[in-house]
């Protein structure tokens, strides 16, 4: 994380466990379809078309889910703009607007100089496997450095 490429300083991302069970909750639901839907092969009728198309429709949910909570969560320190990827949204701060950044129960917290507070859910309890105070270290290294005009290399 410390050489810049077009642009991103950094980016973290829901740890290995946590993408792990992302992608469990997305594959495993995935081949009770696929499955399903060879039992129709072998045994074609209405029924079992029914069931296939129903188990179809539980494993796209459990995928998108998966996807949007945990696979594609995010946090992206750019030159320019922090972004954040979180399951309820995406949020873009410029870097004149932080003031700080701190740890918080869901995540970094990058406080604005208005007040506010953005959280990127990326360093939360779901890094698992990871300590949370080391991956927090990296970040606020790369905050410090940019908020203070350093060099980041």
């Amino acid at each position: 994380m410390d050489d810049v490429r077009d642009g991103v300083i950094g980016v973290w991302r829901v740890g290995w466990s946590g993408r792990l069970m992302g992608y469990v909750l997305a594959v495993g639901p995935m081949c009770a379809a696929l499955s399903a839907w060879l039992g129709v092969l072998s045994h074609p009728d209405a029924q079992s078309a029914g069931s296939a198309g129903i188990v179809t429709a539980v494993a796209l949910g459990f995928g998108l889910i998966a996807w949007w909570g945990l696979l594609r969560t995010r946090l992206e320190l750019a030159t320019d703009v922090i972004v954040m990827v979180n399951p309820w949204g995406t949020q873009r701060l410029p870097w004149s607007r932080v003031s700080a950044v701190s740890l918080g129960n869901w995540g970094a917290q990058f406080h604005t100089t208005d007040g506010f507070t953005y959280t990127a859910y990326a360093l939360s309890d779901l890094a698992g496997g990871t300590r949370q105070d080391e991956r927090f270290a990296d970040v606020r290294r790369l905050v410090d450095a940019q908020l203070h005009g350093e060099q980041t290399l």
